[in-house]
């Protein structure tokens, strides 16, 4: 258990970097490259990350799960070796796809041509690897050090709206830094044995199977995109890009729990440790429940001042569309329990699938129907259409493990404490005539002080016990 709080730990606090880090980079990026430059980069990326995703089939987790199963293993190395040929036989295939789909383009070729270090960094990859071994530690200390150094690099190098392939270049090149550092860990971990052929096909059907849903992702995550940017403009894109980019940093506290407890809930799948597996479930479910609520409530109350002096002149429509996608945490947060750390982690890959692509298929339909007319509020509405049927229907398929009647009496308790959070805050914007950056400040410290003071009132058990297993600790 100490391991899984401390893998925990680590990748919560490179999630809260990157939840800090805008509130630096952004403002001033925002005003540098304008609405068009960062529209251009996120509809460029969209394309891009479209071919990453058959660069990596469904890798990331498979390879997470397998390793888990295996760790202790003396094939471990061979296990590793046998999926990492699958990640860079298809990563060259996509590579090579990008560059002919590059020269057959006829305007910001020299961006498309920077990412193709972003494919090198993707190819190299094994970050997987690292999870799988409950070794979370290493990939965030490297993440946060690499961070760090992009974050100044873009406020030394990029200075004008022509900056643009500055601003994309150091991107690539700090993703692939932070790629390859991880190969020096992992030459010191596991001896390098020569699969056999068989041993590598054994892995081709389930990474496929995984391959399914994650592509399905990219669709309603990217493609959306790249029909926003085709039928509305580049900067209506920058307007949805800066609102999801808020959302994912909300959702990064929530969806680190699953990268941490996917591998401990395969282990105790290969064990058949059910009741472990349950124990482990119903408790990431009550934090889900816990984070996401007040992270809706909060964002929906300070929306309009924070879009105001964070990306500054010309970003108003960001509001609306950070109102409208906030439940896109709670559904991530619920699909990252039922989808990833159940269906994933016990091998039942199908019902993950299905989920998904029902989900991908709604939202490309919904975001045709309204795109021409809503152009990014449309997108919006597709994104929280796909994310809320995926988590019911995981939710339906995974009901053995809850107990849904207490689960959703614990919902409407977390529910009815934050309306009165944002009740509150929301005064503050009439009561306090100061500056915008100030109030949104003040609506957040007291936000969260109503919160835990409601939550301590109620007695919420999961509050009260983090707090006995602090004392515990302390006085141990």
């Amino acid at each position: 258990m100490n391991k899984l709080v401390t893998n925990y730990a680590f990748t919560v606090i490179y999630q809260i970097l990157l939840m800090i880090t805008p509130f630096v980079t952004t403002p001033y990026v925002s005003r540098i490259l304008q609405p068009k430059g960062v529209g251009i980069d996120a509809y460029i990326l969209s394309i891009v990350s479209l071919f990453l995703a058959f660069s990596m089939l469904g890798i990331p987790l498979y390879g997470s799960r397998q390793i888990a199963q295996m760790r202790d293993s003396k094939d471990l190395g061979k296990e590793f070796i046998s999926i990492y040929i699958y990640q860079l036989t298809f990563s060259l295939i996509s590579l090579i796809v990008y560059i002919i789909y590059v020269f057959s383009l006829n305007q910001n070729q020299v961006f498309y041509f920077i990412h193709i270090i972003t494919f090198v960094a993707q190819a190299i990859d094994i970050s997987w690897y690292f999870n799988g071994r409950e070794e979370n530690k290493k990939v965030a200390v490297r993440n946060i050090v690499v961070r760090i150094v992009s974050i100044i690099l873009v406020f030394m190098l990029v200075k004008t709206t022509s900056d643009l392939w500055k601003y994309i270049l150091i991107n690539s090149v700090s993703l692939f830094v932070g790629q390859f550092i991880m190969w020096i860990h992992l030459l010191r971990e596991i001896r390098f044995v020569k699969p056999q052929l068989e041993n590598i096909m054994t892995h081709l059907k389930p990474i496929f199977v995984l391959f399914i849903p994650q592509i399905n992702i990219q669709i309603y995550l990217l493609i959306n995109r790249i029909v926003l940017g085709s039928i509305s403009g580049e900067i209506q894109v920058g307007y949805f890009n800066q609102a999801y980019r808020i959302i994912t940093l909300c959702l990064g506290i929530v969806t680190s729990l699953g990268t941490v407890l996917l591998p401990r809930m395969a282990s105790e799948f290969s064990q058949g440790n059910f009741i472990s597996i349950k124990k482990y479930a119903k408790g990431a479910l009550q934090f889900v429940f816990l984070v996401s609520t007040p992270m809706i409530y909060g964002l929906i109350a300070v929306a309009d001042n924070f879009v105001k002096w964070f990306f500054g002149d010309g970003y108003d429509p960001v509001a609306n569309l950070i109102k409208i996608l906030s439940p896109v945490i709670f559904f991530v947060g619920l699909a990252t329990v039922f989808g990833i750390q159940i269906l994933v982690s016990t091998n039942q890959q199908n019902k993950y699938t299905f989920s998904v692509t029902i989900g991908a298929i709604l939202s490309f339909m919904v975001n045709i129907t309204l795109v021409p007319k809503a152009g990014a509020v449309g997108t919006s509405i597709a994104l929280l259409v796909a994310e809320g049927i995926g988590a019911l229907i995981q939710m339906y398929m995974t009901r053995t493990f809850f107990d849904l009647k207490s689960l959703g009496k614990d919902l409407l308790k977390y529910n009815l404490i934050c309306m009165g959070m944002y009740l509150f805050i929301s005064s503050l914007e009439n009561l306090l005539h100061i500056n915008l950056i100030f109030i949104t400040f003040f609506q957040l410290i007291f936000g969260l002080i109503f919160y835990f003071t409601g939550l301590m009132f109620v007695k919420d058990k999961f509050i009260l016990n983090v707090i006995k297993k602090l004392k515990v600790e302390k006085n141990y």
